[in-house]
């Protein structure tokens, strides 16, 4: 329950060691990794639906979002840039400020209301002493993984993961870097197929399952959801590729802020990795720079090497935009969506204490079971704005 003595305090540290981690293996990555153990470790807090919903938000906003910005491998707009002639430590040299700046608010806005709804409840508490709540394990055939009334011990599964993770990682980099050539089209993408494969023919055997039983243990919460979004990202990709294409070719000139803003507006309500792209294709378009005259590194190299100052301006505020506003919607970025469709594979009991009457001392036990609440595109844009708001007003006009 949010009565815990420092639960506030630990789970703004596992959110702090989750933020480091995006920027490792990605923001998807991490969403997917860490919601789970998240999620469970607030399992006894769930009774309170405005806690609810205020976890869910802001993990969408931290982990799948704003914790990435420090590098290349953390959000995808950031690795965009980077596979088009950004060079790799471009964000830690210039995104740092933003990065602490915005991350630290967020998580000091997350700890205020945290504390704020812990006073609420012990006050409701004590208001209101004919009732009590308390999670009860599921009865029903429900698996242990999804069942946050249970109580699993912390354990430590799929550490040789760890050994394909790395492999990926180098993939990315190596591409990125044009290492040991230029790499041929789609090469990428097969050789990262390949190694997927082969890590999940390697968990079946790890785990001594058929294929029909790892899909089952898989599904609900990692495949399913994943899925869902890819569907979704592309008809919406197919759909607003002309708008963005139009975007790319408009050659508008904007202050550093007006990029922020604007491109940040866009990767709200679009994908933000393309937003990234077509802002940065117009800006370089100013310098008579295009996608289809770079050479070998990307065109963003092209740019950095004629006009550094003003292409480090450029990219800085269209790279704070356009992954900082992601957050805002469910469609601004796909972990957006993963989080929110994994909440709702989770379920909790609870037993609800009343009395029957105020003259009757006799008590009932009412069992009630629940899942995760679904957070709506209106409710997570309105939270959003209103926490994040204030720091982009801050960004926009003293950091850029």
């Amino acid at each position: 329950m949010p009565t815990e003595d420092g639960k506030v305090l630990r789970i703004c540290w596992l959110e702090y060691i989750s933020i480091i981690l995006c920027n490792f293996i990605g923001t998807l990555a991490a969403s997917v990794l860490l919601f789970p153990s998240f999620i469970s470790q607030n399992s006894s807090r769930l009774n309170h639906l405005n806690t609810q919903r205020f976890l869910i938000i802001f993990f969408i906003i931290l982990i799948g979002n704003s914790g990435g910005l420090l590098s290349p491998l953390g959000d995808p707009p950031l690795y965009m840039g980077y596979t088009n002639g950004v060079e790799f430590l471009f964000t830690f040299k210039y995104l740092y400020k933003i990065f602490i700046v915005v991350n630290g608010y967020i998580l000091f806005i997350f700890a205020l209301i945290d504390f704020i709804n812990v006073w609420f409840y012990q006050r409701k508490q004590k208001n209101n002493n004919d009732q009590s709540y308390e999670l009860v394990p599921c009865k029903e055939k429900i698996n242990d993984r999804y069942n946050l009334s249970s109580s699993l011990p912390i354990q430590w599964n799929g550490i040789h993961h760890i050994f394909f993770l790395l492999l990926i990682l180098i993939v990315i980099l190596f591409k990125g870097f044009n290492i040991p050539i230029k790499w041929p089209e789609y090469i990428q993408e097969i050789i990262l197929f390949l190694i997927t494969f082969v890590c999940i023919c390697f968990d079946i055997i790890w785990k001594k399952q058929t294929p029909k039983e790892w899909l089952k243990n898989n599904y609900s919460t990692r495949i399913e959801p994943v899925a869902e979004v890819i569907i979704i990202f592309f008809g919406l990709l197919f759909t607003m590729s002309a708008p963005i294409t139009i975007l790319a070719n408009l050659n508008l000139q904007f202050e550093p802020k007006h990029l922020f803003l604007f491109s940040g507006i866009f990767a709200s309500v679009l994908d933000n990795a393309p937003v990234y792209i077509s802002f940065a294709a117009s800006a370089a378009a100013q310098y008579n720079i295009t996608v289809d005259q770079s050479n070998n590194n990307g065109f963003l190299a092209v740019f950095f090497s004629y006009y550094e100052t003003d292409a480090i301006k450029t990219i800085r505020a269209i790279s704070a935009g356009s992954v900082l506003m992601g957050g805002c919607t469910l469609i601004g970025n796909s972990p957006n969506m993963i989080i929110a469709l994994m909440a709702t594979r989770y379920t909790y009991r609870i037993r609800t204490k009343m009395y029957q009457s105020k003259n009757k001392e006799s008590t009932e036990d009412d069992l009630i079971t629940y899942h995760l609440e679904n957070i709506s595109f209106i409710r997570s844009l309105v939270t959003a704005c209103l926490i994040l708001i204030p720091i982009f007003v801050v960004v926009a006009f003293f950091m850029l």
